[in-house]
């Protein structure tokens, strides 16, 4: 056999296998689906680990409601658990103020709803108004973006720049930044002269 037909018929030969490969993988891959959508981590049915991530959380009508990154997550399928290592959190209200925090753990909700900070919680509350930022230290802080509420019911320090809060356990809307205190309230006040 010619030299050149060989070619062509090894050419030939590999064409075919490359449309028929090419034809097999389109039929698995779903119509009108994006690669990048087809995985989603808290649907997975296995333990997983990630480093040095972000998670950006986002609810159709608000729009963004919080951004979460630390430096590793651990999530466990059986339980649902994620635990976070040195968590930072950022938390949208609806009229554009937000909060930011950070703590030495974290452990996130199996459908990421619900945020509890441990070990040196600090969260502020910066506001697009004039009043001056406010900033929530605590051992355990609760974050529950379906009921927009952040909780505590460890003893918290509530500090501005002209006052300070301390209290046996706290709760706060998201939206509106209305602090609520339980019980053991003391509070000091500067008074400019």
């Amino acid at each position: 056999m010619p030299r050149t037909l060989a070619n062509t018929l090894l050419i030939f030969t590999l064409l075919v296998v490359a449309v028929l490969s090419w034809q097999w993988l389109d039929e698995d891959t779903p119509a009108g689906v994006d690669a990048q959508n087809t995985i989603q981590m808290a649907k997975n049915e296995t333990d997983y680990y990630l480093q040095g991530f972000q998670i950006t959380n986002v609810n159709n009508t608000k729009g963004q409601v919080y951004e979460l990154s630390g430096n590793t997550l651990s999530h466990y399928f059986e339980s649902g658990e994620s635990i976070i290592e040195d968590p930072s959190v950022q938390v949208y209200s609806n009229d554009n103020d937000y909060w930011t925090g950070s703590a030495r753990t974290g452990n996130l909700s199996a459908d990421f709803s619900v945020l509890e900070l441990t070990g040196d919680v600090d969260l502020a509350h910066h506001r697009n108004n004039d009043q001056p930022e406010i900033i929530v230290s605590a051992e355990s802080i609760t974050i529950d973006t379906t009921k927009r509420q952040i909780s505590s019911a460890q003893p918290v320090n509530i500090t501005a720049a002209k006052w300070s809060v301390t209290a046996n356990r706290m709760r706060t809307d998201v939206d509106n930044g209305m602090l609520s205190f339980d019980s053991g309230v003391e509070a000091h006040y500067v008074v400019e002269d």
